[in-house]
């Protein structure tokens, strides 16, 4: 039998699926004290499209400084392996790692672990309650983004709607904080908004497509399904058009998988809200290069979103590069 630690050894080594550059690095590259090119991880789930998005963008942003990329998957898409694989990763001499700790409370021993030993971290996606665990944070407003979705399906409809949120569990932070941001804009400026139900996914889409389908049947005034989810929203398109119901209810996901994207510029699906994932990204490695160099840079970056719709499916992309303070560009101000 194996040991635990060699079979999460083994693991991570199975996981491991890109290392930027080859075994010459730019001349002059950022190094740590020991005068050796910066190596930095990232620990991720690139299986899915907006962190795909993510370890594209430190990947080249890592080419750009001609430092050391590696990225490392957990075996299972669960905050246990994620942690499992984070501690693992902590302790092999990384020169720093981002990470998005999405349970605050689960991934403080990991946190606590780098502290101890000065591994710098930088939390993407998420604003940590205590920012003392990281070099720097690039998050999304979730907030913002409630309010944005409330604002954005107000003038969509004429300020009535009734709202089936799809989230992956109710104890996702992010995915709390933008459903009841939502419902607080709501309450205060659109009375005429609902929200008469929400469903949890579990990141699965055979359960996403049974939960659709029982809400579309339960409620018949149902005319808007929000998805704060990405994985699976692909099946809510199907589901209504397979119900007949695609024109009465606005499909309105999160991000961008590709065939969310094919649907808006087919007219299926009304629209998604886009994180700045490439921000988060090229951003993250940024901030580490900079921290090694002495150089300033935000502690704490708000990445933005954007409402991709028909009118600007199919070119929202430069608009979110746009934003990122790529090398030698300064960083904006916020």
């Amino acid at each position: 039998m194996l040991s635990s630690r060699l079979r999460m050894a083994l693991a991570i080594a199975a996981a491991v699926c890109l290392v930027a550059g080859a075994t010459a690095f730019a001349q002059g590259a950022p190094t740590n004290a020991k005068g050796q090119v910066l190596s930095i991880a990232a620990v991720d789930f690139p299986q899915f499209q907006p962190y795909k998005v993510r370890t594209e963008s430190e990947r080249k942003a890592c080419e750009d400084y001609g430092i050391k990329y590696t990225l490392l998957v957990p075996p299972q898409v669960t905050a246990d392996s994620y942690i499992d694989t984070l501690t693992n990763v902590i302790n092999q001499n990384f020169d720093a790692i981002l990470l998005e700790p999405f349970d605050f409370e689960a991934f403080k021993p990991a946190l606590q672990l780098a502290k101890q030993k000065g591994v710098p971290l930088v939390s993407v996606h998420q604003k940590y309650p205590d920012p003392s665990y990281f070099i720097s944070m690039l998050y999304i407003n979730n907030a913002g983004y409630g309010g944005t979705a409330a604002d954005a399906i107000a003038q969509a409809s004429g300020g009535k709607a009734n709202v089936l949120f799809m989230m992956t569990r109710s104890d996702i932070p992010n995915q709390v904080e933008i459903r009841n941001t939502f419902i607080s804009r709501s309450a205060a400026k659109y009375p005429g908004i609902k929200v008469i139900d929400t469903e949890f996914t579990n990141v699965d889409t055979v359960t996403a497509s049974n939960e659709f389908e029982a809400a579309i049947k339960a409620y018949p005034q149902l005319d808007t399904a929000i998805w704060i989810e990405g994985a699976t929203v692909g099946v809510g398109v199907d589901v209504a058009r397979e119900q007949g119901a695609l024109d009465r209810i606005k499909i309105i996901g999160v991000d961008d998988p590709p065939d969310l994207i094919a649907s808006i510029g087919k007219g299926e699906a009304w629209g998604t809200f886009v994180q700045n994932f490439w921000k988060q990204g090229y951003e993250g490695v940024r901030n580490i290069v900079d921290y090694y160099l002495g150089n300033p840079f935000p502690k704490e970056t708000d990445c933005g979103v954007v409402l991709v719709n028909k009118t600007n499916w199919n070119n929202y992309i430069p608009v979110m590069w746009s934003t990122v303070a790529t090398k030698g560009k300064p960083y904006p101000k916020q």
